[in-house]
């Protein structure tokens, strides 16, 4: 298990209505992998329909998956573009989280028992990849309370003068506050990914 800290870093979030996108240009970034080119619109709404176009055919759903905080398309099964590929959805804004002072980012595989019959010691393969954030901020508002059922984008910043960030989209699974005598009020929020997490240096 990898475990990823990083203190006196940023967080930023990105809920509600998104805005639409139309025949949104990409760039190739090489084997099969397409990222919208504009940075403004790559958090991509998953709760909204979105298409894929390799020039004027639809990419069957089947044959790409989609990084939903980061914008990128990543074509599968075998699939190849023939003409260009465009994106047609919907975008989220982000907007940084206040008063926030620490986060953890924690990263999983998802492991099957792969042994057989006969064998002596334990084999295992790895299905899936899991991750999970807690945020930790002083208290503000009971925002987190009274949003529980939303998607959030997370953009974890590792350096808060850089670029270097760690983006994925999740659900919040709690959200506690801590309260002492003489002390501040604290919040921890929790959140499971929903889709591929990407290290963006850019």
């Amino acid at each position: 298990m990898a475990v990823l800290v990083g203190k006196n870093a940023d967080i930023y979030l990105a809920t509600g209505t998104g805005t639409s996108m139309t025949g949104e240009a990409v760039t190739d970034l090489t084997g099969g992998i397409y990222q919208i080119t504009d940075a403004a619109k790559r958090a991509i709404n998953p709760n909204a329909a979105i298409t894929v176009l390799d020039g004027v055919a639809t990419v069957p759903p089947a044959n790409y998956q989609i990084s939903w905080a980061s914008g990128k398309i990543r074509l599968t099964n075998g699939y190849s573009a023939i003409g260009t590929i465009t994106v047609t959805g919907q975008y989220l804004t982000l907007a940084q989280a206040a008063q926030g002072f620490e986060w953890s980012l924690d990263v999983t595989p998802v492991l099957e028992d792969t042994q057989t019959f006969g064998d002596s010691w334990k084999e295992r393969t790895v299905v899936q990849r899991d991750a999970s954030v807690t945020f930790a901020q002083f208290y503000n508002d009971g925002y987190f309370h009274t949003n529980l059922n939303s998607y959030y984008v997370l953009a974890l910043y590792i350096n808060v003068a850089g670029a270097d960030r760690y983006l994925l989209g999740a659900q919040m699974t709690t959200a506690g506050i801590t309260a002492g005598e003489n002390e501040t009020i604290k919040q921890n929020v929790s959140f499971a990914i929903h889709g591929g997490l990407d290290l963006a240096t850019s």
